[in-house]
């Protein structure tokens, strides 16, 4: 069998494989139109990834067995395993190889190997993503790797991440808005993309406008849009060469009442001691809960600012 790991489209032995289950049982499912599929000109059965999740997740269904993978880190004949194991220090360790090598191209089929093992995206970064990039930082601050290698990495995970969203389930729209974005000398794009991808997933309109964005560009765009959320990344203190652009920010938001959401190393510190932002979170799953409970009745999860009881 071809290596399923770069596919986009499974067949229905690809299918049973995963669920350990028989042909002729994905064959009903389709059948009867409880997992969609299309039907190539010969009659065979093609399933996109994205339906395959949606129906693992509304039949409670986990993966019982794993598509083939190919690669050269290793650690191929052990992933199968992982990916069903959930054991995320080995997973880890290959995102690790597989960013560090010459050919970064691996990092997509890696992703998306997970993906189709129905590893949520909020998993991916907090699980995967985010700890393989920490341990690729401390390789470069213990001078094993080079900054271009460290920075190549973060290259790579960024279009890795921007293929996946092309597979991702996306909700309904949900009647909200979002603008993401940085400010001052923050550089770390990689957690406001995830956050992006979990708001459009969630059926968020969002407005990415990405790292490095002048205050005033995103006051702009805040007017326009007039956003339910702005979402700013704070890896490292957000405006400490220009200490009015927070406030500046933060104005912007309170002027066409949007929550003003801190994400990243020093979101809490930042919410707690600022008294500018209204909430924060520092992980891709505490946010996903944030953005599920966001304007319902009762308190999102993973609370402790003074949001929280303002959403309902």
């Amino acid at each position: 069998m071809t290596s399923s790991i770069q596919k986009t489209i499974l067949s229905t032995a690809d299918v049973a494989r995963l669920f350990n289950v028989t042909e002729t049982s994905v064959k009903r499912w389709a059948d009867e139109g409880t997992l969609k599929c299309h039907k190539t000109p010969g009659g065979h059965r093609k399933f996109e990834i994205r339906n395959v999740v949606d129906f693992a997740e509304a039949n409670h269904f986990e993966p019982a067995g794993a598509l083939e993978i190919s690669g050269s880190d290793g650690l191929d004949s052990k992933i199968q395993v992982a990916v069903l194991a959930r054991d995320f220090p080995l997973l880890v360790e290959s995102y690790v190889r597989r960013a560090l090598t010459p050919d970064g191209n691996g990092l997509f089929p890696f992703l998306s190997y997970l993906y189709q093992h129905c590893m949520q995206i909020w998993e991916l970064h907090d699980r995967v993503i985010h700890p393989a990039m920490e341990e690729i930082g401390e390789r470069w601050s213990r001078g094993e790797i080079g900054i271009c290698h460290e920075h190549r990495a973060s290259y790579e995970t960024l279009e890795a991440l921007a293929k996946l969203q092309l597979q991702m389930r996306i909700k309904p729209p949900s009647g909200r808005s979002v603008v993401c974005a940085t400010i001052g000398d923050e550089l770390h794009e990689i957690g406001l993309r995830c956050a992006a991808y979990l708001f459009e997933s969630e059926g968020w309109e969002t407005h990415y406008l990405g790292s490095r964005i002048p205050a005033r560009a995103v006051c702009t765009a805040i007017d326009q849009w007039r956003p339910d959320l702005v979402c700013l990344s704070t890896t490292v203190s957000p405006g400490a060469d220009h200490p009015g652009d927070l406030e500046e920010v933060a104005g912007a938001a309170k002027k066409v009442g949007a929550v003003l959401l801190a994400g990243g190393r020093l979101a809490g510190s930042l919410a707690r001691n600022s008294g500018i932002v209204d909430a924060s979170r520092n992980s891709s799953q505490d946010l996903l809960c944030f953005i599920q409970g966001f304007g319902r009745t009762g308190a999102p999860c993973g609370g402790g600012d003074r949001t929280d009881a303002a959403l309902s």
